[in-house]
């Protein structure tokens, strides 16, 4: 049947994400915006003509058209005795050359209609006959506020006619013609005069463009006067908040702070700071004008510094004077001297062996800004690290990887364990596609747009940034804000994100006071684990979806009772369910039993925020105050993030059906999406925001299963998701069917790896032999652990593959027992097993024996592991660039690897790490295939690898290119009739009975 994607796609975007969408033909900063999210005011007073007392000027965070904050005045005026009654309060702004395409507009609310927009005009050719120095101004008028107690935007549009109509009236007072040639506007201005009596207005959001490089001031015009602006043209200020780390947090004016940075790499801020953003990665490089912009928009700047150079062997006298000038870098130091810097970024990726190198930059630092935070993101030397850095961070990219959400969540835990106390932890969150992902499935250069529609899905990122809270950040970063942009199909994640934004800063009163370590709940659901984390002003509970595949495709992730019993609450600590449309008591749905209080939710969705606390009047009320505030915008934003992705999802769902892959039901849940978020649109339209927000949440669950159903079809019978690179995410589905298409008229050819069966012609010695004796060949390893390391090839009697003893069929008695034998399904069926031969490739790591110091052995170390990486890499082979190959390997960990959540590794030189086979224990002999094209250099290896403790074993290692099968009589009808039913190994067996 005919679906109606037009019921979704009609909703009309927020104005975050149209100011994202709109591709202008100018410069990003040839626009001059202002958020009024500074800790100062930007709004000068200016002249009147009625009396009038200002009772309050501040920036106020209780009412604004886009988070965090507005301009707040409350003045009390008498009444005028004319027409012509002004109170002009006004904001310099860079220069705006008059022309067609000027405009400006700043949103207002007062509590009476009656605000006016001007601007001041500069003639530069004209002298003022009051002031021959100065150039000649005038006042043009613009829109004035109709509406009281709401938002309303005033503009100036239509300029150059604007002019020419207050023109007359100042040439007849000058007495002579004016010479309109390179005239500008250089300060918008506000007349707050709506009548005698008190008046309270909020200003929020001034832009006007295109404008160009600042010049000096002008003379003051008639009505206005010539004072000194607290922030003149919008340059930079100097610092106003104060920013220090201790016992693991960092405060920012002295309160705890749990940062939301991004990366910028072009999105305009303002959109970033409207999505809740409050912290902003600069590269050393960043501009000047995009400097002061986030001055303006009141952001905490992340700078990156470059390291001071290496020292050298035969100098290192000379490189200590170096360090002391800090020449490399103070140019860095002195761009950034006048923002709002939250830490120093010493940059990502550091290394233990880089760690001489970031201690003498920090230290530099240290001396030229002794209470700012220095940290960096670090891959390794935790420990070292944190002894002198304030904020270390770590991060993976675990999405279309084989690294999953729980090995992920391991992972990071494992980090948070290997960081000191007093440091404070953080971590970037994936919110793109990483270079490997765009030009081996996309096909593309990194930075293109994309025609198509990509991930991440927003569900995605924000059970990342769930689980990083969970492990312990007190910061998260979102790596990439060109992922949020339409030319990258951001659009509903940037609304997810805003969503996520508000979220944590409902929780992170709670999250920053929590002392204990994490405690992991199960749930009635396996694949919920709840994070439990208990503070001085209550309980979070996290429970998050670590359903398996969930890092390539979500499933729905939704449970309609989902309980969990949590030990140790407090007497009076009612669980409260927290979202930004609204929170809600769940005490009804508690029960106290053995062990603790038991919890229901009605209505789980991949996560869902519990915080138990008694402090209602302090806690509580601010949720509901926040919610006040932003409910109506929450609910917008799930609206058309359920639009956009329900236009996604039904995109590629077209393509597969044009290819002939359906899945069950699929018109029926798009059918079921629908309503539901037509349902959120009639709460929306009766200002129920809370009821909105959820049925929004609701539209999506039915777009999961249609993705997961296709995805689950597409790797049914694959031995790992990334045996095909294009099975990895929904959005890349069409080309993996065109590739299965393809393999369907192919046969492995020969074996094209020498060696892979790790053979030798006499027998192998009980102690093994070296990897290097078999020839191309290696092994290589690196660790920062106490560890010790060994590779060989090792003799296969230990380890042949013992079929599985078949339990004989439960006879079944009574009236209805078979009169004849029953031969069970299995029958004459033996599961594939490796042909071991003599010999196989056998990986070790161990902790190092130690004795302690009464002589007896010390006792093992439970401490995750820094690095260690033990590595055998095959002898390239040859062929042409493009050839299809299957890749495979038969692979057993006996054990549980220990020690480091990527466990034993086999990757090939195309796919790299991140499309491997990632295994912690397997413990009877399996195969694997991973179907790879020949990158341009023509040639392919293998690697295989050990990261923990513990033991993995190799063998019959393959690179089979995959060559046209002769085609059997009748063969073209059967596939056109069977269409794309059927799997990769039905063409080439992969070890195993196909999964259906």
């Amino acid at each position: 049947m005919r679906r109606r994607p037009t019921a979704l796609a009609v909703t009309a975007v927020v104005c975050l994400v149209a100011a994202l969408a709109v591709v202008p033909a100018l410069r990003a900063e040839q626009i001059h915006r202002l958020g009024f999210a500074g800790r100062n005011t930007a709004l000068v007073r200016g002249d009147a003509n009625v009396k009038v007392d200002e009772n309050e000027h501040d920036v106020s965070t209780l009412s604004f058209k886009s988070q965090p904050s507005s301009e707040h005045l409350k003045l009390t005026l008498e009444a005028a005795t004319g027409d012509a009654a002004f109170v002009h309060y006004y904001y310099d702004t860079p220069p705006a050359p008059v022309s067609d395409v000027l405009s400006a507009g700043v949103w207002v609310k007062s509590t009476k209609a009656g605000v006016q927009l001007r601007a001041r005009v500069v003639f530069p050719k004209e002298p003022d006959p009051a002031n021959p120095q100065a150039a000649l101004t005038m006042l043009i008028v613009g829109k004035t506020s109709e509406k009281s107690r709401q938002w309303d935007k005033l503009t100036l549009d239509n300029v150059p006619d604007l002019v020419g109509k207050h023109l007359p009236v100042l040439q007849a007072k000058t007495g002579r013609a004016v010479n309109t040639t390179g005239a500008y506007i250089d300060r918008l201005v506000l007349n707050l005069y709506t009548g005698p009596g008190a008046v309270e207005v909020w200003v929020d959001d001034l832009d006007i463009g295109p404008v160009t490089a600042p010049a000096k001031p002008a003379a003051a015009a008639p009505g206005v006067t010539a004072s000194i602006t607290k922030n003149p043209r919008g340059e930079t200020q100097g610092r106003g908040r104060q920013v220090e780390q201790r016992g693991g947090q960092i405060f920012v004016d002295g309160k705890p702070f749990l940062f939301r940075a991004i990366r910028h790499t072009g999105t305009p801020l303002h959109v970033l700071r409207q999505a809740g953003f409050d912290s902003l990665a600069l590269p050393a490089d960043s501009g000047v004008a995009l400097i002061e912009e986030a001055n303006r928009e009141g952001w905490l700047v992340v700078p990156t510094v470059p390291l001071v150079p290496a020292r050298t062997e035969d100098d290192g006298r000379v490189s200590a004077d170096r360090d002391r000038g800090g020449d490399e870098f103070s140019p860095v130091m002195q761009k950034f001297a006048g923002t709002d810097v939250l830490f120093w970024d010493l940059g990502g990726g550091r290394t233990g062996e880089e760690s001489e190198r970031v201690f003498r930059t920090s230290d530099l630092i240290r001396r030229l800004d002794p209470r700012r935070p220095r940290g960096a993101d670090v891959w390794d030397g935790f420990s070292g690290y944190s002894n002198f850095l304030d904020v270390v961070g770590a991060h993976r990219w675990p999405l279309f990887t084989n690294l999953d959400l729980v090995k992920y969540r391991d992972w990071l835990a494992q980090r948070k364990s290997l960081t000191a106390d007093r440091a404070t932890y953080w971590t970037w969150v994936q919110n793109h596609l990483p270079d490997w992902y765009v030009t081996q499935v996309m096909g593309q250069k990194p930075g293109d747009p994309f025609t198509e529609p990509i991930g991440p899905h927003p569900e995605q990122v924000r059970v990342m940034a769930y689980i990083a809270l969970a492990c312990g950040c007190r910061g998260i970063g979102f790596w990439s804000d060109r992922f949020l942009a339409d030319s990258h199909h951001g659009r509903d994640r940037l609304q997810g994100m805003a969503l996520l934004n508000a979220e944590i800063d409902m929780l992170s009163p709670v999250v920053l006071a929590a002392r204990e370590r994490t405690q992991w709940l199960d749930t009635n659901n396996p694949n919920v684990k709840a994070a439990l984390m208990r503070g001085e002003r209550g309980a979070v509970l996290l429970p998050i979806w670590f359903g398996p595949g969930t890092q390539f495709v979500p499933d729905q992730g939704a449970s309609a009772a989902l309980t969990v019993v949590v030990p140790l609450v407090h007497d009076g600590a009612d669980p409260w369910r927290i979202s930004p449309a609204g929170v809600e008591c769940l005490s009804h749905q508690t029960t106290k039993v053995p062990g603790g209080t038991q919890l229901t939710i009605p209505e789980f969705d991949l996560v869902c925020p519990i915080v138990f606390t008694s402090d209602r009047p302090g806690l509580v009320a601010w949720w509901q105050d926040y919610t006040r505030k932003y409910g109506r915008l929450s609910a917008k934003w799930a609206l058309d993030m359920a639009a956009v992705e329900y236009e996604k999802v039904a995109a590629v769902h077209a393509k597969l059906v044009a290819l002939g892959v359906n899945v069950k039901a699929a018109d029926t849940l798009f059918q079921q999406s629908t309503r539901f978020h037509e349902e959120a649109r009639r709460q929306f339209a009766a200002e129920l925001y809370d009821k909105a927000y959820q049925d929004a949440v609701r539209a999506l669950r039915p777009l999961r299963v249609v993705m997961r159903d296709h995805w689950q079809q597409a790797t049914a019978t694959l031995d790992t998701p990334t045996a095909s690179p294009y099975a990895v995410s929904y959005f890349s589905l069409p080309k993996h069917w065109e590739l299965f298409k393809e393999l369907q008229n192919t046969q492995p050819g020969a074996n094209a790896l020498p060696h892979g069966g790790f053979e030798f012609a006499g027998k192998v010695p009980s102690a093994g032999v070296r990897v290097d004796a078999l020839p191309g060949w290696t092994a290589r390893f690196g660790t920062l652990d106490r560890v010790n390391v060994a590779a060989g090839v090792v003799p296969s009697e230990k380890h042949v593959a013992k079929p599985d003893p078949k339990k004989p069929p439960v006879p079944v008695r009574g009236p209805f027992a078979p009169g004849r034998e029953i031969v069970s399904p299995d029958t004459g069926y033996a599961a594939p097993v490796p042909e071991l031969g003599q010999s196989l490739l056998r990986l070790d790591v161990r902790h190092r024996g130690e004795i302690a110091k009464d002589g007896k052995p010390a006792e093992v170390s439970q401490a995750p592991l820094e690095r260690t990486f033990l590595a055998v890499e095959s002898p390239p082979v040859r062929f042409p660039p493009g050839t299809l190959v299957r890749v495979s390997a038969w692979i057993k960990v006996p054990e549980e690897i220990s020690g480091s959540a990527d466990g034993a590794l086999f990757y090939d030189d195309a796919g790299g790490e991140p499309l491997g086979v990632r295994l912690s224990v397997q413990p009877r002999w399996k195969q694997y295939h991973l179907y790879r094209r020949v990158p341009a250099s023509g040639q392919i290896g293998v690697t295989l690898a050990l990261t923990g403790v513990g033991t993995a074993l190799f063998d019959e290692v393959k690179i089979e290119p995959m060559v046209p099968a002769p085609a059997a009589p009748g063969d073209d009808a059967k596939a056109a009739k069977a269409g794309y039913r059927g799997a990769f190994n039905e063409v080439a067996p992969a070890g195993g009975p196909p999964r259906r």
